[in-house]
Parts: C-alpha cells; sequence; structure tokens
C-alpha cells in the first residue's frame, strides 16, 4: 500500500502589503494546517496584477497542498506562472511525515457567534 503525502488545508487568508517592493501590487498570507501544524505561505501577484483576492491567493497557494514542505513565498507572475521565491523553511525538521492510512485531520469548524436574547 503507497504511502499518502499529508494534505494541508487552508485555514484563511488575509491581505498584506506586498514585500517584493515595486515588483508587485498586491500580496497575502495564505494560512494552512495539517492536524496541529501550521504554515503561512506568502502569495503575492506581479505588477500589473489585473484580478487579485484572498480566493484567488488560495488557489495559487493550493498548488501546494500536497507537498510534505510548503513554500514560504511564491509570485504569480503576469503570465499565470508561479515563481517560489522561497522554499520550505529549512528550520523545521523535514515538514510532516506521510500519512500510513486513515484519514486526514478534520479541518476545524469556525465558531458560530451567538446572538444574546434580551
Amino acid at each position: 500500500m503507497a504511502d499518502r503525502q499529508a494534505r494541508w488545508l487552508v485555514d484563511r487568508s488575509i491581505a498584506i502589503a506586498p514585500v517584493s517592493h515595486g515588483e508587485c501590487d498586491a500580496a497575502y498570507i495564505v494560512r494552512f494546517s495539517c492536524g496541529t501544524v501550521l504554515r503561512e505561505v506568502v502569495v503575492e501577484f506581479a505588477a500589473p496584477s489585473a484580478v487579485v483576492s484572498c480566493g484567488y491567493a488560495e488557489e495559487v497557494a493550493r498548488r501546494f497542498q500536497r507537498d510534505n514542505d510548503l513554500p514560504r513565498h511564491v509570485v504569480l507572475e503576469c503570465d499565470g506562472t508561479v515563481r517560489v521565491v522561497a522554499g520550505a523553511d529549512p528550520t523545521l525538521e523535514g515538514g510532516l511525515p506521510p500519512f500510513e492510512g486513515g484519514s486526514l485531520p478534520a479541518r476545524p469548524q469556525p465558531v458560530r457567534p451567538h446572538r444574546r436574547r434580551g
């Protein structure tokens, strides 16, 4: 039976200021989790970017979802190619081990706000 690689789940995304000054005009942090392990990927859009959104940043980052180690920083070029600027963090201990069966960790469910009745 072949081992399955860990699958990262997108938890959330937030807009940030571009870190590649002048080269990119929009950026997002996409947060991933796999069980209790958390990672962040910076997704930048090369200037001039036509369409940017949290959803599109997540779509770009999901290309790496089945990788054992996630890159730290990627740039979506104007032609649609994705350039890895910074690979996996070398201080992390080899990412995640492959799953040997069973199901993947459940994605945490968001807490719903409760309305006060008065």
